[in-house]
């Protein structure tokens, strides 16, 4: 069995996040073409978009840390 990396909590909200975002994104563009009322699911997307966001910063600050941890710079050998 592989070692985990440090990333995968984070990578699998980021895909779970993700599939409801585009779900919400089709309901939306849906609703907005028949002329239903869309505001709620549009509403929902944004949360649902700023969570992707704050993911995508957190996903950042865990390969910093790890990189730092083990002594990876980032450089090229």
């Amino acid at each position: 069995m592989r070692p985990s990396r440090p990333t995968d909590i984070v990578d699998t909200l980021l895909g779970f996040t993700g599939f409801f975002a585009l779900v919400l994104l089709a309901v939306t563009i849906i609703c907005e073409l028949t002329g239903r009322p869309a505001l709620g699911w549009a509403l929902t997307l944004l949360g649902l978009v700023v969570v992707i966001a704050l993911l995508v910063r957190r996903r950042g600050a865990v390969v910093r840390r790890h990189d730092a941890s083990t002594g990876r710079d980032g450089s090229a050998p």
